[in-house]
């Protein structure tokens, strides 16, 4: 594997979720066409190679994700994922959604400090949490807490939570610097 195929691996594995060709370009400081040469390069080597990794593509986005062929593995711990009690982690990006979602997943990693796309799945697969797709930008995607979660803390609508008022206004003062670029 090639240094520009190892940085666009490396490229894909940090977005977590589907990226346009025009996202990865301006991230690797390449053409479309390059991006798409080095996409398909990528994926014959995923293909030709023994790795657990595959390149999934769907509506011109592009994902890393597992390999059809440990499916049976992949299942056996996403079980385990469900049976587990949340992490510390989980919990707080939970709490972050659920107040000031719908929030980008960028957004999140922006108030935390770390990536989050592990836990961000994990609530997903629990259905806590849902992925939706963002009014303003193609291809890109909001979380927001779902009616499952609301049920659970007890609460009739979002609003009810203690304090959501406070968080609302953080909301907008991140909205706002994500804005200005601060």
């Amino acid at each position: 594997m090639n240094d520009t195929l190892s940085k666009l691996e490396a490229v894909l594995f940090a977005f977590g979720e589907p990226a346009n060709v025009k996202k990865i370009a301006g991230i690797m400081d390449l053409k479309d066409d390059e991006v798409i040469k080095n996409l398909e390069e990528l994926r014959n080597y995923y293909n030709q190679s023994n790795s657990g990794l595959s390149l999934f593509e769907h509506e011109g986005s592009y994902e890393l994700v597992t390999s059809a062929k440990h499916s049976e593995t992949i299942e056996k711990i996403l079980k385990t994922e469900i049976d587990e009690d949340l992490t510390p982690a989980a919990t707080e990006i939970l709490a972050i959604i659920s107040y000031l979602g719908p929030i980008s997943r960028s957004s999140v990693e922006y108030i935390r400090g770390v990536n989050s796309s592990f836990s961000i799945r994990t609530l997903m697969l629990r259905g806590l949490i849902e992925r939706i797709p963002h009014p303003e930008k193609a291809n890109a995607y909001l979380y927001r807490p779902t009616a499952d979660i609301l049920k659970r803390l007890g609460v009739e609508k979002i609003e009810n939570l203690p304090e959501f008022a406070r968080y609302r206004e953080l909301k907008k003062m991140i909205e706002r610097n994500e804005e200005t670029g601060d």
